[in-house]
C-alpha cells in the first residue's frame, strides 16, 4: 500500500483536500440519518406524552392540579410545537445544522414536558440522559452544547418559579438544580469524548480511502504506461517463443537421448551382473576340483618336488579365488548389498590372529612383523570382526609384498573423535613408497601404483578399494602417509561402540598372554546316506570321495530331475536320503525348480545349496526355493564336513573304526 510520504507534495494536497471532502460527505449522510431518526421518535414522543398527560398526571399532581384538562392541553398543543416545526426543518434541510440544533432544542423541551406531565418524578429525568445521548449520534458537540444549556435554563427557571414540575415539590431547590447540571455535564464529559474519538475514526477513514483513490489512479497511471511497454514486448516475445519451442525440441531430442542412454546403461549393469555370476560361477566350479584334488595329492605324495609343485598349484587357485572373492566384493559394494554386523570381539586377540597368519608370509620373505600397542587398549570392541581381519590382511600383506628390506609394524591404539572412540591401527612398512601423485589415484578400482609396479609385484588394485570401503562401513576411515623410498603408512580407524562399561588394558602385551582363539582341527566322522545332485564328473568325484572318506554313503545325481525321482523314490521306500547336496545350476532341471517340486511333494528332508554362485541374493535366493543351508565352490573340505554332520546322525565309535581300518 502507498503511504503517503510516498507521494508527491502536489498529490498530498489533493489526498488531504478529497478526504476532506469524503469527510463532509460521511459527515452530512451521518447527520441526515439522524435526522430521520429523531423525527420518527418526536412523532412517538408526542403520542406517549398524550398518553402520559391521560393516564400518568391526575395520579402524579396533587390539590388544585389534579385536573386532567391543562396537561393534556399542554401535551397535545406544546408537544405539538415541539414535534412540528423540527418535521419540517428534517423534511426541508436534512442534515442541516439548523435543523439539528432545532432538533436538539426539541427534544430537549420534550424531556422538560415529560418531567412536568409526571410532576417531577426522578425516573423521568433520565429522559434527559438518554435524549443527550441520542443527540451524540449528530457527532458536534455544539449540539450537546445547545441542549445542555437548555436543560440548565430549564431547572434554574422552573426551579426558581414553580418547583413542582420540575422536583416535585413546593420549595425552590437551588442545590439540586445544582446537583442535576453536574449530572449532566459529568454525561456530557464522556459524550463528548466519545464524539470526538468518531470524528478521529471518520477522519482517518476518510483519509485511508482517499489515499487509496490516489493511489489507484497512480497505479493505473502505471498500468497504462505498462500496458504500453509489454505491447512493446509482445513482439519480442513471440520471437523468443519461437526460439524457446526450437531449445524445447532440442531438450526433447536430448531426454530421448538420455533416456535411451538410462535404459542402455541399466542394461549393461544387468549384463555386468549376469556375467559376475557367470563368470563366478564357471570359475568356482573347476576351482571346486582343482583345490579339492590338491589338497588329496598332497596327501599321497613324498617327494619334495611334487609336493612343491602341488603346493604351487593350490597357492595360485587360491590367488586366483580371492581375485573373484575381490571382484564380488567390490560388486556388491557398489551395489549397497553389503552388510556389517556389529558384535562384540576381543580387541587383542583378533589383531593376534591376524599377526598369527600374516607372520608366515613375512617370514617366507625374512622380514619381521611386530605389533606394539600405545596406551590402554579397550578389552572388547563393537565392531565386524569379519571385515576388520579382511582389511588389516589386506592392509599387511600389501605391506610385506611390497617392502624387500626393514621391517613391518602395526601400531594399536584407541583415539577420542567427535563421534566417539576410534580404534587406530597403523601398518607401517619400510618399502618402496609413493610419490603425491601415486596416493592420490591409489584407492581407485584396478589401480596401482604404476604400470611397472603392476608388473612386478602383480595384483589388481581391489585390495584398498575394498578396505577403504569397510572402513567407512564401519563408521571409520582408511588413509595413507608415503614418501618414495622411505615406506608407507597405512591408518585404518573404525568405530569401537561405547567404551563406559569396557575394561581398559594397560601394556606391555606378550603374544603367549593374549587368547588366540584357532578352531582346532577335527577328524569328523558321518553315518549316513547323502544324495549328491552335481553335473560335474570332477566335482562329482571329488565330493563323493570327501563324504565316503567321512563315512557317508553317497548317491548321485547328474541333474535336477534325476535328484527328484531318486529323492521321491527314497521317500516311497520309507527310507529318505538323510542329506541332500543340490548344485544350483544343473542342465534339464536347475536345483531352485527341483528344490521346489520335492518340497511340493512333501520331502522334508534337508537339502542343501551347493553352488558356484556367490552374488548377493544368491544365498537368499536358495533358502526361498526350500534350502535349508547354502555353501558356495570351492568347497573347504572341513567346512563341507561340518556342514553335512549337522544334518547326517554321527557315526557309532564301531563304525568310526571299521571306515578308519577300510580307508588305511
Amino acid at each position: 500500500m502507498t503511504s503517503l510520504s510516498a507521494l508527491t507534495t502536489a498529490s498530498r494536497v489533493t489526498v488531504f483536500r478529497h478526504a476532506e471532502s469524503i469527510y463532509a460527505d460521511e459527515l452530512l449522510v451521518i447527520r441526515a440519518r439522524t435526522d430521520r431518526v429523531f423525527a420518527v421518535l418526536l412523532v412517538l414522543q408526542w403520542l406517549a406524552g398524550i398518553v402520559t398527560a391521560v393516564w400518568v398526571s391526575p395520579f402524579s399532581w396533587a390539590g388544585a392540579g389534579n385536573s386532567i384538562h391543562p396537561h393534556l392541553l399542554a401535551a397535545v398543543f406544546l408537544g405539538g410545537s415541539f414535534t412540528l416545526f423540527p418535521l419540517m426543518l428534517v423534511a426541508l434541510q436534512p442534515g442541516a445544522a439548523v435543523t439539528r440544533h432545532v432538533v436538539a432544542a426539541s427534544q430537549i423541551m420534550w424531556s422538560g414536558l415529560f418531567i412536568h406531565l409526571t410532576a417531577g418524578r426522578i425516573e423521568t429525568h433520565f429522559h434527559i440522559f438518554g435524549s443527550l445521548a441520542f443527540l451524540a449520534w449528530y457527532m458536534d458537540p455544539r449540539v450537546l452544547a445547545t441542549a445542555t444549556a437548555l436543560v440548565i435554563a430549564d431547572h434554574l427557571a422552573r426551579g426558581f418559579y414553580w418547583p413542582e414540575s420540575v422536583f416535585g415539590t413546593s420549595t425552590p431547590g437551588v442545590w439540586r438544580t445544582f446537583e442535576h447540571t453536574t449530572w449532566i455535564l459529568f454525561e456530557d464529559t464522556f459524550l463528548v469524548i466519545w464524539i470526538s474519538f468518531g470524528l478521529r475514526t471518520l477522519w482517518g477513514n476518510a483519509l485511508q480511502q482517499s489515499r487509496l483513490q490516489q493511489t489507484n489512479m497512480l497505479i493505473e497511471s502505471r498500468v497504462r504506461d505498462r500496458t504500453g511497454q509489454l505491447q512493446a514486448y509482445a513482439e519480442e516475445m513471440e520471437t523468443a517463443q519461437h526460439q524457446l519451442e526450437k531449445q524445447a525440441r532440442e531438450l526433447a531430442s536430448q531426454a530421448e537421448n538420455l533416456k535411451r542412454a538410462n535404459q542402455e546403461a541399466e542394461q549393461a549393469n544387468r549384463a555386468k551382473s549376469e556375467f559376475l555370476a557367470n563368470m563366478s560361477h564357471e570359475i568356482r566350479t573347476p576351482m571346486t576340483a582343482i583345490l579339492g584334488f590338491t589338497d588329496i595329492l598332497q596327501g599321497s605324495l613324498d617327494r619334495p618336488e611334487q609336493l612343491d609343485a602341488a603346493q604351487t598349484i593350490k597357492r595360485n587357485g587360491a590367488y586366483l579365488l580371492e581375485l573373484v572373492n575381490d571382484i564380488l566384493d567390490l560388486s556388491k559394494i557398489e551395489a549397497g548389498k553389503v552388510q556389517v554386523e556389529r558384535i562384540r570381539c576381543h580387541t587383542l586377540a583378533l589383531v593376534a590372529e591376524v599377526a598369527s597368519l600374516m607372520r608366515v608370509r613375512a617370514a617366507a620373505k625374512g622380514l619381521p612383523l611386530d605389533v606394539e600397542y600405545s596406551g590402554p587398549i579397550p578389552e572388547t570392541i563393537e565392531t565386524d570382526p569379519t571385515r576388520l581381519r579382511q582389511i588389516l590382511i589386506n592392509l599387511i600383506g600389501n605391506a610385506i609384498k611390497f617392502t624387500e628390506v626393514g621391517r613391518v609394524r602395526l601400531v594399536v591404539q584407541v583415539r577420542q573423535r567427535q563421534t566417539g572412540p576410534r580404534l587406530r591401527i597403523d601398518v607401517i612398512d619400510t618399502g618402496l613408497g609413493m610419490t603425491p601423485e601415486q596416493v592420490a589415484r591409489l584407492f581407485r578400482p584396478f589401480t596401482q601404483a604404476d604400470a611397472s609396479t603392476t608388473r612386478r609385484f602383480g595384483g589388481t588394485g581391489l585390495g584398498l578399494t575394498i578396505s577403504k570401503r569397510f572402513a567407512e562401513m564401519l563408521d571409520g576411515d582408511l588413509s595413507v602417509r608415503s614418501s618414495l623410498g622411505a615406506g608407507s603408512t597405512f591408518t585404518v580407524e573404525v568405530a569401537t561402540g561405547s567404551l563406559a562399561e569396557v575394561k581398559m588394558l594397560t601394556g606391555p602385551f606378550e603374544a603367549s598372554t593374549i587368547p588366540v582363539h584357532r578352531t582346532p582341527q577335527v577328524d569328523i566322522r558321518i553315518s549316513g546316506h547323502v544324495l549328491l545332485a552335481e553335473d560335474g564328473p570332477d566335482n562329482q568325484r571329488l565330493i563323493s570321495f570327501v563324504l565316503e572318506r567321512a563315512g557317508a554313503t553317497v548317491t548321485l545325481a547328474d541333474n535336477g530331475q534325476v535328484a527328484v525321482e531318486l529323492a521321491l523314490a527314497s521317500l516311497r521306500d520309507g527310507r529318505p536320503f538323510d542329506c541332500l547336496l543340490m548344485d544350483m545350476q544343473m542342465p534339464i532341471m536347475d536345483g531352485y525348480e527341483a528344490t521346489r517340486r520335492m518340497r511340493a511333494a512333501g520331502y522334508r528332508a534337508p537339502i542343501i545349496a551347493l553352488t558356484a554362485h556367490a552374488m548377493a541374493g544368491d544365498e537368499k535366493k536358495c533358502l526361498a526355493a526350500g534350502c535349508d543351508a547354502y555353501t558356495t565352490k570351492p568347497i573347504q573340505r572341513q567346512g563341507l564336513l561340518e556342514l553335512v554332520a549337522r544334518y547326517c546322525p554321527p557315526q557309532t565309535p564301531l563304525a568310526a573304526a571299521q571306515n578308519s581300518a577300510a580307508a588305511d
